[in-house]
């Protein structure tokens, strides 16, 4: 399935959701660098809090991005009225989700203390656990916007949204952790009061671009209403009791998807937190490394979800095979570069984040093992956007489970802990559920482009 038109489809509309997604994990491999200078209890704290709260936010993103494949189907059959009427109710739906999952988010945080963390880390993250929660509900709003707007075809405001709002959050990191350009020093907290302003201003950003950009209005404006007005973005007239039910009905899977893998990347925190500080410390160097690679290949999956539901709309099933194929290479092309970097540069990537002679040491070998699996992440990933593209998204749930709690986990758990070979085992646990994930979500794909075929 090569085809150079698809290739260069496919990175027209996934460069600037890259650019996107991977500014945004700088953001956090800078608050790491930032936040290791502190020590490795700060270091520890932050990836604590970072892997409770991304946990629970990938709920809220699972059914934000369920706006993204339904408005690109009736995008595609040039249904502007139905994508208006499905972002409203998302827009609702979303603000909703926000305030559940932050409360949520705040019963949760007395509970760290049952998990047998480290008593000089819980005792450090409370500040920096909080700002980030509620920095959720702007986040959210934000996500609407922009998932919308690629369902439209459209990746490049909210890049340039997400870009000039990260290098806010660097700007506020320098004043807020350190103390520096008159802000006062908040350390691990200040990491926490950057990542808040900055997500405030991301949804304020977004809806001035889109209110006055004429190529939208027709979107974002309903058709004549029986009073002969018109309504604008700002009204609500349009939402359906039964637009809620759709939305929840493919974003839950997505949700429950990505919430099972990160909860299985939650549990391996909560696993290496069992070895110690330098070994907690050690994985979130880690995480935050596979993170950006990992951003960057989801960047192309976005894309591949974005292509494929037009794709859909219009039953053009040859192209929905070339625009899925030649995003899957372009995923696994990604991954061999960063896993060629992990292999070769891991102790000098290691040495950025810490200058911890021991976290250093069992990071560059967490990265050896890193390397292995990335070229099977890049494939799941890139893969399973083309299965949201075709809103295909209950079976890879299914599957999610079964990769990530039934061998992830139980797997990490018996070669780190069973077996004795530590953090290493516990990525190795890691590295068994993302094979299995890319070898059934290819079987997936290939079945459904085989039944559309038939149909069509």
């Amino acid at each position: 399935m090569i085809n150079k038109r698809y290739y260069k489809e496919n990175l027209r509309i996934a460069f600037p959701v890259i650019l996107s997604f991977a500014g945004q994990q700088l953001v956090q491999v800078v608050d790491t660098i930032m936040v290791g200078r502190l020590g490795a209890v700060e270091l520890s704290a932050v990836s604590l809090s970072s892997a409770i709260i991304v946990n629970v936010m990938m709920i809220g993103l699972g059914i934000a991005m369920a706006l993204t494949p339904l408005t690109g189907i009736h995008y595609a059959r040039g249904e502007k009225e139905q994508c208006n009427i499905l972002f409203k109710n998302s827009l609702l739906l979303n603000i909703m989700m926000s305030i559940v999952l932050c409360g949520l988010l705040c019963v949760i945080n007395p509970c760290l203390q049952y998990f047998g963390q480290p008593q000089s880390v819980l005792d450090t993250l409370n500040g920096y656990y909080y700002t980030v929660t509620f920095s959720l509900i702007p986040y959210l709003i934000f996500m609407t916007f922009k998932q919308y707007l690629e369902g439209l075809g459209n990746t490049f405001y909210a890049m340039l949204i997400t870009i000039g709002c990260n290098i806010l959050n660097v700007i506020l990191n320098f004043g807020f952790i350190y103390g520096y350009m008159g802000f006062p020093e908040l350390g691990v907290t200040g990491a926490g009061v950057a990542t808040l302003i900055s997500r405030l201003v991301m949804p304020i950003a977004i809806f001035i671009v889109v209110y006055f950009k004429k190529e939208y209005k027709s979107y974002f404006v309903s058709q004549q209403t029986t009073d002969n007005s018109q309504q604008s973005l700002t009204k609500f007239p349009e939402l359906q009791s039964s637009r809620i039910p759709e939305l929840f009905k493919v974003g839950y899977p997505i949700a429950t998807q990505m919430t099972v893998e990160l909860f299985s990347l939650t549990f391996m925190t909560i696993m290496m937190g069992w070895l110690g500080e330098k070994t907690l410390a050690a994985n979130q160097i880690a995480q935050t490394m596979i993170g950006l690679s990992f951003m960057i290949a989801n960047g192309v999956a976005a894309a591949s979800t974005i292509l494929v539901s037009h794709d859909l709309g219009r039953k053009d099933v040859v192209s929905i095979k070339y625009h899925a194929y030649s995003a899957i290479h372009l995923g696994i092309a990604i991954m061999l570069f960063f896993a060629l970097l992990y292999a070769f540069g891991g102790e000098f990537l290691s040495r950025i984040f810490s200058t911890d002679d021991e976290v250093i040491a069992i990071a560059t070998k967490l990265f050896l093992v890193v390397a292995v699996f990335e070229i099977f992440d890049g494939t799941q990933v890139t893969t399973l956007g083309a299965l949201r593209g075709l809103t295909d998204v209950k079976r890879p749930m299914y599957y999610a489970l079964v990769c990530y709690l039934l061998v992830e986990i139980p797997v990490g758990y018996i070669l780190g802990f069973k077996i004795g070979l530590g953090a290493i085992g516990v990525v190795g646990g890691f590295m068994a559920g993302l094979i299995l994930a890319a070898i059934l979500f290819l079987m997936r794909f290939r079945k459904l482009t085989v039944k559309l075929k038939v149909e069509n």
